[in-house]
């Protein structure tokens, strides 16, 4: 029996445990109905954990595509290619079941039951084109404005001095 706190049989379990739950969640996820869940046709419900990614030989698939299945060189085309090393894999099949939902916006729109076509030829309340000309000038330069008004005190001074 060893003494040290590291060689532990429990504590060496429990590591294994830690470092392998990543891929058991993977692959031993809760599904929803058994091995093989029910695939919805509704287009608001997304396939989950399970999910429509979810393929056969996962853990080889994921190992070709970091580049694990083959060694990492460039010179030698005959044992860098991929096509040859590639991981055999296949999207899993599922059941189909219709869609539980009835969207009836999609389905049955409301313009295709009314009688009459969907044109609004009311006069409206106020007229549209009442504020299409306005009122008072606008945009206009008020530094050329005051420029063009400005009068000197002198100017002023001998005015006053007119009528006195």
């Amino acid at each position: 029996m060893f003494t040290r706190f590291h060689d532990d049989p429990l504590r060496i379990q429990k590591q294994l445990q830690q470092s392998t739950d990543i891929g058991r969640y993977v692959m031993n996820v809760p599904g929803n109905n058994g091995d093989k869940p029910l695939y919805f046709e509704d287009p608001h419900i997304r396939l989950t954990k399970w999910g429509g990614n979810l393929r056969t030989n996962t853990v080889n698939l994921e190992s070709d595509l970091k580049g694990l299945s083959r060694s990492l060189n460039r010179d030698c085309k005959s044992t860098n290619n991929y096509i040859d090393k590639s991981a055999i894999s296949m999207s899993m099949q599922y059941a189909e079941t219709p869609s539980f939902v009835d969207e009836t916006r999609a389905s049955h729109p409301a313009f295709e039951y009314r009688e009459l076509p969907n044109q609004r030829w009311d006069f409206p309340l106020m007229d549209p084109q009442l504020n299409v000309c306005k009122q008072f000038e606008n945009n206009l330069s008020t530094r050329i404005l005051e420029k063009d008004h400005y009068k000197t005190n002198s100017e002023y001074y001998q005015k006053k001095q007119v009528f006195n």
